[in-house]
């Protein structure tokens, strides 16, 4: 693989709401669809692609077959979202009040989420996702659309980030599009959070 173009999923309702999603198969809102639309016309210009993929969580899989009509995103496990366990379906605000809460975040990184996963896990899966997809596709071009905290962890692997902090992170706009290009073991990521097709149909570039 030469160039590897990352995409976030479009919004959910749960997005808005401020809950977490993790592995829950939340679908996109309606907003969430136009976004994907929006999607669509900009990566029309993208050179040829060799393979799409994509998380197997609707909100995934929809925003893929959205953006790119005529390919059927090839799912795979590896890209989804972190396991958020017992704290899935929940608001920052009510997670606030629960002590387990309180001491996961001491340590997301190394300590599994109640009945879920450390971000750890997700960075070693995504990884190993990554390895397998540079071995298959060559000097070809592959698009991944998955999640921000996969995204996330996968731009600390690849920056040599051994430990990602929690709250020190690269903000990832929904169905923004981030690209890195390979040079043999060189990786150089040349694009982060590009969210210029929902700037041009009026969407506030600042809003969360």
């Amino acid at each position: 693989m030469r160039r590897l173009t990352l995409i976030r999923h479009g919004l959910t309702a749960w997005n808005v709401s401020g809950r977490f999603q993790g592995h829950s198969d939340v679908p996109l809102s309606p907003e969430g669809q136009a976004q994907a639309q929006r999607l669509s016309e900009y990566v029309a210009s993208f050179p040829d692609m060799d393979q799409v993929y994509a998380s197997p969580l609707a909100r995934a899989v929809e925003t893929a077959r959205i953006a790119f009509p005529g390919r059927e995103p090839c799912r795979d496990e590896r890209l989804r979202e972190l396991d958020f366990g017992d704290f899935e379906g929940h608001t920052r605000d009510e997670l606030d009040a629960d002590p387990r809460w309180l001491t996961w975040m001491e340590d997301p990184f190394d300590r599994p989420a109640p009945g879920g996963e450390a971000y750890r896990d997700l960075r070693d899966r995504v990884t190993a996702w990554l390895a397998d997809a540079r071995a298959r596709h060559g000097g070809g071009h592959v698009v991944a659309v998955t999640h921000s905290g996969t995204i996330q962890m996968l731009f600390a692997a690849l920056l040599g980030v051994e430990k990602p902090r929690w709250r020190k992170r690269i903000y990832v706009r929904h169905t923004s599009v981030s690209h890195v290009l390979f040079r043999g073991d060189e990786a150089i990521i040349e694009r982060v959070n590009d969210t210029r097709h929902l700037v041009a149909n009026g969407e506030d570039p600042f809003a969360a």
